[in-house]
């Protein structure tokens, strides 16, 4: 499954396999929740989001049309529209004197940059798990070489040379989602 491109593992979805939708949600996961936070301002609701989300992957599936959008994008159209239906509960309940009121939905704050980060994270999903693991490292959970060495326990001259590796693979793999995007 790790090697198949989104588009297939939907197909595989809408077949009704289980597996396939557990690798888009490994895949997506990270980004739908992050559109949620930012777009909801909660991490509770952006969690709900993410299992509304991916519950509407499984249901929808079928009706996906790799001609008329990436996968994607058709996700993040999914989670825009989910984001803004648990907007719309939460306006029925009062607001908690914490929250912050969520000032604009419809477009969010530039919804292209949402895009480009699930870019990111489609061509991460295509490139060799040990380059991924130490990109993921390094640019989602802050650390240094030297820290991604001491976790992983593998030396940091080959954690240098993979992180360099990795980075002329990453940039492989969103030449293809460009391309693959011209489409859309």
């Amino acid at each position: 499954m790790k090697g198949m491109d989104d588009e297939e593992l939907v197909r595989r979805v809408a077949e009704g396999d289980e597996r396939a939708l557990s690798e888009l949600y490994d895949r997506y996961a990270r980004p739908v929740y992050a559109t949620g936070v930012r777009l909801l301002r909660d991490p509770h609701l952006a969690e709900e989001l993410v299992q509304d989300a991916f519950t509407n992957v499984w249901r929808a599936a079928a009706s996906f049309d790799p001609d008329r959008a990436s996968f994607t994008t058709w996700l993040y159209r999914l989670t825009r529209n989910r984001a803004t239906d648990l907007n719309r509960k939460r306006r029925v309940r009062p607001l908690l004197a914490r929250e912050e009121p969520l000032r604009d939905i419809s477009g969010g704050p530039e919804p292209e940059a949402s895009v480009d980060g699930w870019d990111v994270a489609r061509a991460l999903s295509r490139i060799p798990s040990q380059h991924r693991e130490v990109l993921t490292l390094a640019y989602f959970e802050g650390l240094s070489q030297r820290e991604i060495s001491r976790r992983t326990g593998v030396p940091l001259g080959t954690i240098k040379s993979q992180t360099t590796a990795a980075l002329k693979r990453l940039r492989q793999a969103m030449g293809d989602s460009v391309v693959e995007g011209q489409r859309d």
